[in-house]
């Protein structure tokens, strides 16, 4: 590895040119930087893995790799464990913070390619009835363990006795491979990289999404797609594991929905939250109407907050994150087939760990829940419940600091003593409370928590007034909410079908 054109890695590193330097495998990458600034540090491949392409959840997935740390732990680091820690380095780019992660399993003892599934698995809950069932509760283990690391990715990656080559779900980066007849596999982005004898070769193909090519050095044998996956589904009794999880979405799919304030209250409260009569109008109700969320030009117009007579939630402050380069657009029946909301919260364990407790979680299919599904998700959380007021009294100066700073102590506090799911909530808001805004209160309990090693332990549970468009969801996504209740949203619908608006 270096910063230097190919021709001349043969130069810097001599005992490639000598004749005694003799390997099975060799992974190569030849790249510029796109999303980070050229380092010698930063040049692949690194200590396992070699990646074209970019993690685009890389913030949220360092995120919470800091949140696993404290609860890591494996036998095979002994009393170096604390040593390897933070398992990211802090300045690494996407792609070498990914090979610190996969290194870490593969220490841990996970095989490269169960590392990979793990890290970056095929899309399995919207093509369940395609898979066989034995690698749909691999995936839904991989699921209640690890956060996947998603974006366009061509992979090829070493553990010693493991060379795999695998795609990211979508398939958005290419991978062909040849096999000849003198047992070589070639793999990479482009075919005739390596030139090889046409009239030997056996096998010619290319990785389609999610799918991963293996050789077992030590046994000397080439696994294929489904023959590794289908040894990786057998190696576990992941189908018991998987019991565990409790899917909550029958049961509340089964709820009928109703509304929690009405009349001059609703009036009230929907003036607090700062709706508009455009709002209502424009971007609640096409989304109840059609399912879709309402189309509109890319420009703003509006004067920003600190010029702005009218109040402007947080959520007009953040802007989607887009990628520096270039990938196919994701068409809406594409998109359905490869993205899910599932969402698992609970008490989440070691990540090394192999067995039945990583998989003792609840689950929903999404995190946007009604105000009765949320009624019914309290009901599950049980004794592990905290209830936490985000509002704070009216006048003075320094109110929404010190508030902040006490719904953060309170978080903590209830962590430490055993609570696994927290609900935040601004409806306690009146004449004299003013409802702080939820992503300050969320961001701010998400961060505290990952800081003091303790978010693994709990979900946070968002009721929030001021959510109304599906950013400000997005946001509060984005600043570590589990699960999110727009009551008001949810109440303004409610009247205006009373009223027979929709």
């Amino acid at each position: 590895k270096g910063m230097m054109l190919a021709e001349q890695v043969a130069e810097f590193y001599p005992d490639l040119m000598d004749e005694r330097f003799e390997s099975a495998f060799a992974l190569y990458h030849q790249r510029y930087s796109t999303n980070t600034f050229p380092q010698w540090w930063l040049a692949q491949p690194f200590r396992m893995l070699a990646h074209n392409g970019e993690i685009n959840t890389v913030k949220g997935n360092i995120n919470w790799m800091k949140s696993h740390e404290i609860r890591m732990a494996s036998s095979a680091f002994g009393d170096t464990a604390e040593d390897i820690k933070p398992i990211v380095t802090p300045g690494s780019s996407d792609s070498a913070a990914l090979d610190s992660v996969f290194e870490v399993l593969v220490r841990a003892g996970r095989s490269a390619p169960m590392a990979k599934t793990m890290l970056v698995p095929e899309s399995w809950s919207k093509q369940a009835v395609e898979l066989p069932e034995a690698w749909r509760d691999m995936y839904s283990y991989c699921n209640a363990v690890m956060e996947p690391w998603d974006g366009p990715a061509a992979l090829a990656m070493t553990d010693g006795r493991w060379v795999c080559g695998g795609l990211d779900r979508n398939g958005l980066r290419p991978m062909r491979y040849v096999v000849t007849g003198d047992g070589m596999l070639i793999a990479g982005s482009e075919t005739g990289m390596v030139p090889s004898d046409e009239a030997t070769v056996v096998e010619k193909g290319a990785l389609g999404p999610g799918q991963m090519i293996a050789v077992d050095m030590k046994k000397g044998l080439l696994f294929h797609d489904t023959e590794i996956k289908d040894k990786l589904a057998r190696a576990l009794p992941f189908g018991d594991w998987v019991n565990s999880v409790r899917d909550l979405a029958e049961e509340s799919d089964a709820l009928t929905e109703t509304a929690l304030f009405s009349g001059e209250e609703l009036r009230k409260r929907q003036v607090a939250a700062g709706y508009s009569i455009e709002e209502l109008e424009q971007v609640l109700a096409p989304m109840a109407e059609d399912g879709k969320e309402v189309l509109a030009s890319m420009g703003d117009d509006t004067p920003s907050a600190v010029l702005s007579e009218k109040y402007r939630p947080l959520s007009h402050f953040f802007r989607q994150n887009f990628s520096q380069v270039t990938n196919p657009p994701i068409d809406s029946l594409r998109e359905y087939r490869v993205m899910s909301l599932k969402t698992r919260f609970g008490n989440l364990k070691n990540v090394l760990d192999e067995s039945n407790a990583q998989t003792q979680i609840l689950q929903l299919e999404s995190p946007f829940v009604g105000n009765a599904q949320f009624d019914n998700l309290v009901k599950h959380f049980a004794d592990g419940l905290a209830q936490i007021d985000c509002t704070f009294p009216v006048g003075g100066v320094g109110g929404l600091q010190a508030a902040l700073e006490r719904v953060r102590a309170e978080a903590e506090d209830a962590v430490a003593s055993g609570a696994t799911h927290i609900v935040l909530s601004d409806m306690a808001q009146s004449e004299d409370l003013v409802a702080m805004p939820m992503i300050l209160a969320t961001s701010a309990v998400h961060s505290w928590l990952t800081r003091k090693g303790l978010r693994t332990f709990c979900s946070i549970n968002v009721r929030s007034a001021e959510c109304i468009d599906p950013h400000y969801f997005a946001v509060l996504i984005g600043c570590g909410a589990t699960t999110v209740n727009a009551y008001l949203a949810e109440d303004s619908l409610a009247d205006r079908i009373d009223r027979g608006l929709l």
